[in-house]
């Protein structure tokens, strides 16, 4: 079929009833998709925890019943169309299989001799019905979205053409992914709107390394092998030194990982206890209310503040409450806590390394978790451990502790005073109150970043474990520091911005938004991403679906990611730079708030991981790009900057406009008005 004006052919595949069945293995702090093949077992590691088991992605004629229990060698029955839910407790670590029977709609679980798990799970491009690009000049039906006459501009290519009846046309950027975007040649200015954000996420220790004096502090070690736990160098001036970049992309927010001082010494990393695992990630917290020194001083944040709000960039913390970090050994020694024999261990406990015959958690040996002296670390008036005289975690959202750690007794109204080795901890900003309970501590020490350094909004972590007036009181609490920071240099600006991670949140508004909350991350996109990078207009119900919502609730946004610390690399599903590009695509024209995690604009690759998998996804950042990558990258920043000029992109409301063979849509904002189109792959893709 020669090209003509609409130079394209509809290429029908017929998917099978399963096309892509899809495992979700999640813990209440991080989860990770599988590809379920019936030709073969999906063999994993599992370790001793509590799981929740989701299998989406199948059509047909398959109904489960509301309640089964997954046993070893029993088939469980599966849903057609909708999730199918389970849950799962493992008590001892191994390998486990999941078979999946596509013609029984079953899923059966199996245990594993050891040491049989697969190590990578790459998955075949999803196989689903797309239209097909055939090359050459294309014709496009506006609808009424622009009035003849208007000059507009296409986003990858350049070209400028002139709406006729409707109707443009023009000739596809051969490297889009079979995208078109459409903006008046002359765009007018728009104010920031926080539903159309683009927030680059970095998680600071490994991004970029701008003051290497620092990277040892407290004592912290290198393991010399793959260092796949320890700290890796990033810190506060290594962003700002790429403040540019991130500005090159078209973010609107910063999302830093938490900056504040962690604890100083490692734990066992992974099941095995393969690593020394630090807090390098900064969501194990020692103080609250001081920098850690790995990551930079003062003058360090506030510079970075300064510089972001100079390039029209907003700058989120992450606000950890429900819990701080493990004791370690380090700490232990530091703040004289006499839990400890030091009797096999080196002067400075720091230095402890396993000897022949152990791990890196043998050093739990040294410690005696039944002493009475435990009263003086956090103490029970605190937090929640399974430690003397301290209360014993529950099985609530509440009360219970994740991971293992502290967990903070936010709910409890009594007064206490901070321990004594926190008082004393240097460079501390901690005082007691007269009148303090815990969460009032917890609040002022998170605020008082606002007051200090005008911090724009927080990213709040595992918001399902705190009681939601402590958020709503947070929230107060930081709009009126922000307001203070403003008014003592004259400035104005949008209120004080939350967005709150619930585990397992989709794209719909729950209670959690009358707790103080803006935005919420959207667990759901991830997962239906596969589809929308094999094609575009698989997105179609999403971006209505999501639409929609936005337009019923004027207080609600979602915040929509294709990859996560806590899930998984997009890249790592596919290995492929074109998938990586059309995500993109499908990820920054998603309604709503967007998330882009470090490196998805480059292909970051998954690092080592042991035995624990997402340590893999905070792999070191991608700086030095062979030819490939810098033009992935170059898509990116159009894009990104595409949907930065346009406020209607995010917040806009969303139109199909009927087009032959080509997915067309448009989103208007007020006077702000663009138009996407799909036109498909082409047939080598």
């Amino acid at each position: 079929m020669k090209p003509s004006t609409l130079a394209m052919a509809l290429l029908t595949l017929t998917p099978a009833a399963s096309a892509m069945p899809n495992l979700t293995i999640a813990t209440t702090t991080n989860s990770r998709d599988f590809p379920l093949n019936s030709e073969q077992p999906l063999v994993i590691p599992l370790t001793k925890d509590s799981y929740t088991l989701t299998v989406t992605g199948l059509t047909g004629d398959c109904r489960a019943p509301e309640e089964q229990q997954v046993k070893f060698n029993t088939p469980v029955s599966l849903n057609c169309d909708a999730a199918t839910v389970l849950p799962l407790k493992i008590r001892f670590s191994g390998d486990y299989a999941f078979q999946y029977d596509a013609k029984a709609f079953t899923l059966t679980f199996v245990r594993q001799p050891k040491n049989s798990a697969q190590t990578e799970f790459k998955r075949p491009v999803p196989n689903v019905s797309c239209e097909v690009y055939a090359g050459g000049e294309v014709t496009l039906n506006l609808g009424d979205t622009f009035s003849d006459g208007t000059r507009l501009r296409e986003t990858f290519s350049g070209q400028v053409i002139t709406v006729r009846q409707s109707q443009v046309r023009l000739t596809p950027s051969a490297d889009s992914g079979g995208l078109v975007l459409l903006e008046p040649v002359t765009p007018t200015s728009h104010d920031f709107n926080y539903r159309n954000a683009n927030i680059y996420f970095v998680m600071v220790d490994r991004f970029n390394n701008g003051d290497p004096e620092n990277d040892h502090s407290y004592g912290r070690h290198k393991d010399g092998e793959q260092e796949i736990g320890t700290f890796h160098g990033g810190d506060l001036k290594g962003v700002i030194d790429k403040l540019d970049y991130i500005q090159s992309l078209g973010t609107d927010a910063l999302w830093l990982s938490p900056v504040v001082e962690q604890v100083h010494g490692f734990v066992g990393g992974g099941d095995k206890g393969a690593f020394p695992f630090y807090a390098y990630h900064g969501y194990w917290t020692r103080d609250f209310t001081k920098l850690d020194a790995n990551f930079g001083v003062d003058d360090d944040l506030k510079a970075l503040v300064e510089q972001a709000h100079q390039r029209g960039m907003k700058v989120l913390l992450d606000a950890v409450v429900n819990h701080a970090g493990y004791a370690t050994l380090a700490d232990l020694q530091l703040d004289g806590i006499k839990v400890v024999d030091p009797a096999r261990l080196p002067p400075k406990w720091s230095d402890w390394a396993p000897a022949a015959g152990q791990n890196w958690h043998s050093f739990h040996q040294n410690i005696d978790y039944q002493s009475p002296n435990w009263k003086n670390w956090w103490g029970g008036d605190w937090v929640r451990a399974g430690l003397p005289g301290y209360p014993q975690p529950g099985s609530s959202d509440i009360s219970m502790t994740l991971a293992g750690l502290p967990d903070f007794r936010t709910e409890s109204r009594q007064h206490v005073t901070p321990p004594p080795w926190l008082l004393n901890n240097p460079g501390t900003r901690v005082v007691a109150r007269d009148g303090y309970d815990v969460s009032d501590y917890l609040i002022e020490w998170q605020s008082d970043w606002v007051r200090r350094f005008g911090i724009d909004g927080f990213r709040v972590d595992t918001v399902k474990h705190v009681e939601g007036e402590v958020w709503q009181r947070l929230k107060q609490q930081a709009s009126e520091k922000l307001s203070q920071w403003r008014s003592e240099r004259g400035e104005q600006g949008l209120p004080f911005w939350m967005m709150g991670e619930v585990w397992g949140h989709t794209a719909y508004r729950s209670p959690y938004f009358d707790d103080g909350f803006d935005a919420l991350i959207n667990f759901d996109l991830q997962k239906r991403m596969d589809n929308g990078a094999a094609c575009l207009s698989q997105m179609a119900d999403t971006y209505s679906s999501y639409a929609k919502t936005l337009a019923e609730q004027p207080d609600f946004n979602p915040v929509s990611y294709m990859s996560s610390h806590d899930t998984e690399l997009f890249f790592g599903r596919f290995n492929s730079l074109e998938m990586q590009r059309n995500a993109a695509n499908a990820l920054l024209l998603t309604p709503g708030a967007i998330q882009v995690y470090y490196g998805d604009e480059v292909a970051r690759q998954v690092g080592p991981y042991g035995d624990d998998f997402h340590q893999g996804t905070r792999s070191d950042m991608l700086w030095q790009l062979d030819s490939q990558r810098e033009a992935l990258l170059r898509h990116w920043q159009h894009l990104g900057q595409f949907r930065q000029r346009h406020p209607a992109v995010g917040a806009g409301k969303h139109h199909v406009i009927p087009n032959r063979n080509a997915y067309v849509f448009s989103r208007i904002l007020a006077d702000d008005k663009i138009v996407a189109a799909y036109v498909g792959r082409p047939p080598a893709e």
